[in-house]
């Protein structure tokens, strides 16, 4: 699934479908025409459900079309390839691990600037609550499912392992399980005998399965992960299109803050494919606003590390506490200035992204009338 254009009425949701492109008035048509292209791609993830409003709602909203793009949202399968593909300038933007982030830059020496840290470390291994597993050290000689071995999840099963005096080289083996029902089936079926993912997978998976306990390193809360991120070349190139589309993602934020039940209903209209399937109507209601909710956390989290208390932003200190941290476990063995982790010229960036007018986010996202 990718995303579309916004509106507000029928004629635009048409416009957000290509198949409806013919019935655009002429006059629409011209004016969707003068909105530059843009290509977002979304990694680890082979499905955007509603774990991705953040990228999702400026499309949906029409954010972005008031900046002047019109955006194409897709997913890539890890972080490592959105690093890779912003390298070779196939893609504009990407959204990914705040470890690719600084691993394109300390290892691969790939100029990748962060622009907006939307969730802290929310990461979490899932293990059954009866099982023999209780700890990180009872990993040893597991299968550890995750999404993708190209995500950015990778270094942390890593320096959650080495972390309990284990080789995450030769006590673990890492297995690819992709995304929806898959990883818990594997879980269930001892194919895996862990599953680390992201906050909102985890919170999926407890819904399908209560019989699940969460492990996390609790210094992962205080760090930077999934991520706004773009090349430098693109920052030199188009600065514009650098600070409206994130400006969106900004507004996308404080709209989701005020009223997430709005988020998912907007969600359900704009792209009805990623609506639950195989559940009733109130628990796929459920089921999504807990995604939602603890998203927020996690957001609510990433804007704590912010200069000035910014909603969106990033935070070169907690990046460069992420790569200390990284450094420690030995997932990296060289640093770079955590300045260059995030756009140059940050806090006048952050500031002009943040500009708008707040309330009035908050009033539409409120009155839900869409």
């Amino acid at each position: 699934m990718t995303s579309g254009i916004k509106t507000k009425s029928l004629k635009g949701l048409a416009l957000a479908l290509s198949t409806f492109a013919a019935s655009i008035p002429w006059s629409q048509a011209t004016a969707q025409d003068a909105l530059e292209n843009v290509r977002i791609a979304i990694a680890g993830t082979s499905f955007l459900d509603i774990s991705y409003f953040p990228l999702l709602l400026p499309s949906a909203l029409g954010y972005w079309e008031e900046e002047g793009y019109k955006a194409e949202v897709f997913p890539i399968s890890g972080s490592s390839e959105a690093a890779q593909q912003l390298a070779a300038d196939n893609i504009d933007f990407a959204q990914m691990a705040g470890a690719s982030i600084i691993l394109a830059n300390a290892q691969h020496s790939v100029p990748i600037r962060t622009l907006i840290t939307n969730f802290a470390l929310g990461w979490g291994v899932a293990v059954k609550k009866d099982g023999p597993i209780k700890s990180a050290a009872d990993l040893k000689g597991k299968n550890i499912g995750i999404v993708s071995v190209s995500t950015g999840g990778v270094s942390l099963v890593k320096s959650f392992v080495r972390k309990s005096g284990l080789d995450p080289d030769t006590d673990v083996t890492m297995i690819a399980t992709g995304v929806g029902a898959q990883p818990l089936l594997a879980l269930q079926n001892d194919q895996v005998q862990a599953l680390m993912y992201w906050s909102s997978a985890l919170v999926g998976f407890q819904s399908m399965d209560p019989n699940l306990t969460i492990l996390k390193d609790p210094a992962w809360a205080e760090l930077p992960d999934y991520s706004f991120a773009t090349s430098q070349k693109v920052i030199d190139e188009k600065p514009a299109m650098v600070e409206g589309i994130s400006r969106g993602i900004a507004k996308a934020m404080v709209f989701a803050a005020a009223n997430p039940d709005c988020v998912r209903q907007l969600q359900w209209k704009f792209y009805p494919d990623s609506k639950p399937t195989n559940v009733d109507e109130e628990t796929a209601i459920a089921n999504d606003l807990a995604k939602v909710s603890i998203l927020l956390e996690d957001q609510a989290l990433a804007s704590k590390l912010n200069p000035n208390g910014l909603v969106a932003g990033a935070s070169a200190e907690a990046m460069g506490k992420y790569q200390d941290f990284l450094v420690e476990y030995g997932i990296l063995t060289e640093k770079v200035d955590p300045e260059t982790l995030v756009i140059p010229d940050s806090l006048a960036f952050f500031t002009k992204i943040n500009d708008f007018d707040s309330a009035a986010i908050e009033a539409d996202a409120k009155a839900c009338d869409y």
